[in-house]
């Protein structure tokens, strides 16, 4: 009995120690610690049935820290004037605790909170509008790569009103995304294709279709 004891108990240590080692690079499956990434969305050419960029739709900045975290993200118009930005706040541990995103006149328009399942995975996260107010609840489920399969979306009454359940391949870059209404009903799929992948293997060109459809095309600009 005392050697079970034993080993539970280092089972429960290990995976502490796994969810604390865990970062945001890992999370979004970027190799090489990188510092920055920046991202260009561009619309597809109306009636295309190919994922080719046509004009630039939105350019997101994204920075991290020597702990692999992120800690900011902002969004910019194609005339370069910022959008949205958003700030990241992280306990001792190197947890996530919550998000402040603001609007480009620098007032709070959402700020997420986050709890955590015992592999470390964002297990919840709830959604405040800038009075306080609880809007939606998003809550997960992840595979034993700590790949998010499902993502389950509740309004404040605590009622599901939107299911995602996704796919990934063999890097963990997300391949598919199935979304169901409440009476599971599939509204969207949406499907990604990735290539030129840099050397440190992440991915700087990406295609989205939405129910076969070309819908944008990504590309990456990361510094190390």
């Amino acid at each position: 009995m005392r050697s079970l004891l034993l080993i539970l108990l280092f089972a429960v240590g290990a995976l502490c120690a796994t969810a604390q080692m865990k970062n945001d690079l890992g999370r979004y499956k970027l190799k090489g610690g990188p510092k920055t990434v920046t991202e260009y969305e561009y619309a597809v050419a109306p009636d295309s049935k190919e994922a080719v960029k046509d004009a630039l739709k939105v350019k997101s900045v994204c920075k991290y820290n020597a702990d692999g975290n992120r800690v900011e993200f902002a969004t910019y118009s194609p005339d370069g004037a910022m959008q949205s930005k958003s700030v990241y706040n992280y306990n001792d541990s190197g947890k996530l605790v919550d998000v402040k995103r603001y609007k480009a006149d620098g007032n709070l328009n959402v700020r997420t909170t986050y709890t955590y399942d015992v592999r470390g995975n964002e297990a919840e996260e709830d959604n405040y509008d800038p009075s306080g107010e609880l809007f939606m609840t998003a809550k997960g489920k992840y595979d034993l790569n700590g790949n998010r399969i499902v993502n389950d979306r509740y309004g404040p009454n605590g009622i599901l009103f939107l299911k995602s359940n996704l796919k990934y391949d063999k890097n963990g870059n997300e391949i598919e995304e199935r979304e169901y209404d409440s009476h599971e009903s599939l509204k969207f799929k949406t499907t990604f294709e990735y290539d030129n992948y840099d050397k440190m293997g992440n991915w700087l060109w990406k295609a989205v279709y939405k129910n076969e459809e070309p819908r944008s095309v990504f590309e990456r600009e990361i510094e190390y």
